[in-house]
């Protein structure tokens, strides 16, 4: 079963060549979106063999993420930054998993790791759930910033941790904010990646809410902790929904 890795870039060459180096032997295919680098980007992802395709920045992330996923040739793919890192036992998993004919898509882990190398596994007052392999047929991206993976189909939750390398510590840069909070402003619906009406978009939100809990408390296998591991979950749960209501009604997303 083929599986492509797909990737957005804007001046990524030192971070391109580290994770090209890292995932190239793993995947059958390659594809950069490039949003016309000045510097050695694309130069790098051809030296790796990827499929680049440049193109002006459109305004949205998630019509950068769903151009990629369309010019994919595998019925899997993988979504991955270039400041993200993945173990080799993470890498040799994905294609067992693309095998199981009971899935459409598999989340995974995200945690950040600071310039002094600390791991932050709950960066947002709890651990951070992402998309990242799914058929190809299956899976866009909605949000104009701060894209998210919407599915159409089954998701399984695997507790296995995706590492994003930050250039900073813990608050955003105030002009990285700024910059994202104007994408988020001047998106209109067009530039949001996919139709979905408010109503569609916030019955899924309620159901990611409930699927949360259920990856904490049975993914994260916090039950075995017993009430302790329950409250955990709980407050993890929470702390999920109010920050991506925040996130949401900020950008412009619902």
């Amino acid at each position: 079963m083929g599986i492509s890795a797909c990737l957005i870039t804007k001046n990524e060459e030192d971070a391109l060549t580290r994770s090209l180096a890292m995932i190239s032997p793993y995947f059958d295919e390659i594809v950069v979106v490039d949003g016309m680098s000045e510097d050695k980007t694309v130069e790098v992802a051809t030296r790796f063999g990827a499929v680049v395709i440049q193109r002006e920045f459109s305004g949205s992330f998630a019509i950068e993420r769903n151009c990629g996923i369309e010019r994919v040739h595998n019925d899997w793919v993988f979504i991955l930054d270039p400041d993200e890192t993945l173990g080799p036992e993470f890498l040799s998993m994905l294609r067992d998993l693309t095998s199981s004919k009971g899935y459409d898509a598999y989340s995974f882990l995200r945690y950040d790791v600071l310039p002094d190398g600390t791991v932050l596994e709950t960066p947002c007052g709890h651990p951070e759930i992402h998309v990242r392999l799914a058929k190809k047929d299956r899976l866009r991206y909605y949000g104009a910033i701060h894209e998210k993976a919407v599915v159409d189909g089954k998701i399984k939750f695997i507790p296995e941790v995706i590492y994003h390398h930050r250039g900073y510590f813990e608050d955003y840069p105030q002009e990285k904010k700024e910059r994202f909070d104007a994408i988020g402003r001047d998106a209109s619906s067009d530039l949001q990646g996919l139709n979905i009406s408010s109503r569609a978009l916030f019955v899924r939100n309620v159901k990611l809410v409930f699927h949360y809990f259920r990856n904490m408390l049975v993914g994260m296998k916090l039950y075995r902790r017993g009430p302790s591991g329950i409250i955990r979950a709980i407050r993890y749960t929470y702390s999920f929904a109010s920050y991506g209501l925040k996130q949401y009604i900020r950008l412009g997303q619902i």
